[in-house]
C-alpha cells in the first residue's frame, strides 16, 4: 500500500513538473531559458561585377587578385585606335579656322559698303536698288558667318562625343573594394555575352547571413542584441540585427536576417561559416511581451 501511495505521489509531482514546464514555454514552443542559434555565412557589403561598357579585344588588365581598387580607377583598357583616330581628326577640325575667318571679313566688307550705301543714299547719290542688293548681299554673308559658328560648335560636340567613346574603352570600378577575380587578360576578347573584367568586394562591413524558421521570428526584431562566432578566426562579437527580410522562403520555411559586421581593419573574411546565438535575456524579454499580447 505504502509502494501505492509513493508511486501516486511521483506521478502528480511529474505532472506538476509538467504543467509548469509549459507554461515556461512560448507559443512556438521555445522556452525563454533555450538558446536560439543559427549557422550562416558572411557576404561583403557589396559584390559587383566590374564590366566593360564595350566588346572588343582587351588590350590590358592592371589588377591582379588581393590589389586593392579606389573609386575611378582604371583597371583595364580595351583596344581603341580607331577612336584615338577619330579625337585627332575632330581636333584638327576644330582648329580649322579660315572658313570662319574667311566668313567674318565678308560680313566686315558687306558692313561697310551698306553703311557707305546708306549715307550715299541719304544724300541722293545712291539708287536705291543698289542699296536694297547690298542690304541683301549683307545678310546673306551674315547667314553664312553664322552657319559657319554653328558648324564650329557641331565640330566640338563631335569632338566631345569622341572622346566619350575612348573613355568608354577604359574599364574603371565604381567604388572601393578588393579584386576577388579575375576573368578577362590581356588579348581576350570582350563579348556581350560575357563582359565582366574582374569581380570587385567591398569588405569595409560585411553581413552575417542567416536563415530562421518562421515559427521563431516571433522573438526577434531589428535591434535584436545577439552575439556572432566566426569560425575561421574564432572571435565572437556582439551585434545587433540588422534587417530582416519582409518574405518567407517557401522551400525552407525561413526568413532571412542580416547583422552588420565592422571590417575596417580587414581581419574578416567573405564567405567564413559563422553561428549567430540571440542572447537568454532577450527570449525572455519577447516571450512575455508574446504572452502579454495573448491576454
Amino acid at each position: 500500500m505504502s509502494h501505492l501511495k509513493t508511486l501516486i505521489v511521483g506521478l502528480a509531482a511529474m505532472a506538476c513538473w509538467v504543467t509548469l514546464a509549459v507554461g515556461q514555454t512560448g507559443r512556438n514552443g521555445i522556452s525563454p531559458s533555450s538558446q536560439m542559434i543559427y549557422e550562416g555565412f558572411t557576404e561583403a557589403r557589396h559584390d559587383v561585377m566590374v564590366a566593360a561598357t564595350e566588346i572588343g579585344r582587351l588590350e590590358s588588365v592592371s589588377v591582379e587578385v588581393g590589389d586593392e581598387v579606389t573609386t575611378g580607377q582604371v583597371i583595364g583598357q580595351l583596344e581603341d585606335a580607331l577612336q584615338q583616330s577619330s579625337v585627332r581628326i575632330a581636333e584638327l577640325q576644330i582648329s580649322m579656322t579660315g572658313e570662319l575667318e574667311a566668313s567674318r571679313a565678308e560680313v566686315e566688307l558687306h558692313t561697310t559698303r551698306t553703311e557707305l550705301l546708306r549715307r550715299l543714299a541719304a544724300d541722293g547719290m545712291a539708287r536705291p536698288d543698289e542699296l536694297a542688293r547690298a542690304e541683301t548681299d549683307l545678310r546673306i554673308a551674315s547667314a553664312k558667318y553664322l552657319t559657319v559658328q554653328e558648324q564650329m560648335k557641331l565640330r566640338e560636340l563631335e569632338l566631345e562625343r569622341y572622346r566619350l567613346q575612348v573613355e568608354r574603352r577604359l574599364v574603371r570600378v565604381p567604388m572601393d573594394g578588393v579584386v576577388s577575380e579575375v576573368f578577362h587578360r590581356d588579348g581576350e576578347y570582350i563579348t556581350p555575352a560575357d563582359p565582366a573584367v574582374v569581380r570587385l568586394l567591398v569588405v569595409d562591413k560585411l553581413y552575417g547571413v542567416f536563415n530562421v524558421p518562421v515559427e521563431e521570428m516571433e522573438m526577434i526584431r531589428v535591434g535584436t542584441p545577439a552575439r556572432i562566432f566566426l569560425r575561421s578566426s574564432g572571435k565572437s562579437i556582439n551585434v545587433k540585427v540588422t534587417s530582416i527580410s519582409p518574405a518567407i522562403d517557401g522551400e525552407s520555411g525561413t526568413v532571412q536576417l542580416r547583422v552588420e559586421l565592422d571590417n575596417s581593419k580587414r581581419e574578416m573574411l567573405v564567405g567564413d561559416r559563422c553561428t549567430l546565438r540571440v542572447l537568454p535575456s532577450t527570449i525572455r524579454s519577447a516571450t512575455r511581451a508574446a504572452g502579454a499580447k495573448r491576454q
